[in-house]
């Protein structure tokens, strides 16, 4: 009787620790699926945001003008016209000072 005991013990142990085994897998499987869940719930809301906010490409004609604080090409153009001037004081500069150089016969 202490053996069929044992025995029925054993395999009972053996069943639970089946079933422990198959509960931890599918835990792991629904954590699995429960985090894919939440990132798509995110992405949509994070996505849903940004349409409000962000406005660049397809619908750019559809915007509502506003008023601009830089006009691009007064800024290039004032770019332009400063490097000119700074080129044309260095060119006036070296030709100074090779005006102001010494000159001697001797070609030293």
């Amino acid at each position: 009787m202490e053996e069929e005991n044992k025995i029925s013990e054993a395999e009972v142990e053996k069943i639970e620790k089946i079933e422990t085994e198959r509960n931890k897998k599918m835990d792991v499987y629904i954590e699995f699926a429960l985090i894919f869940i939440l990132g798509i719930l995110i992405g949509i809301a994070v996505k849903t945001e940004a349409n409000k906010k962000i406005t660049i490409g397809f619908d750019d004609y559809q915007m509502k003008l506003s008023k601009q604080d830089f006009n691009i090409n007064n800024l290039q153009f004032e770019v332009a016209k400063k490097n000119v001037e700074e080129a044309k004081m260095a060119e006036d500069e070296a030709q100074k000072q090779n005006n102001e150089a010494p000159v001697d016969g001797s070609g030293n």
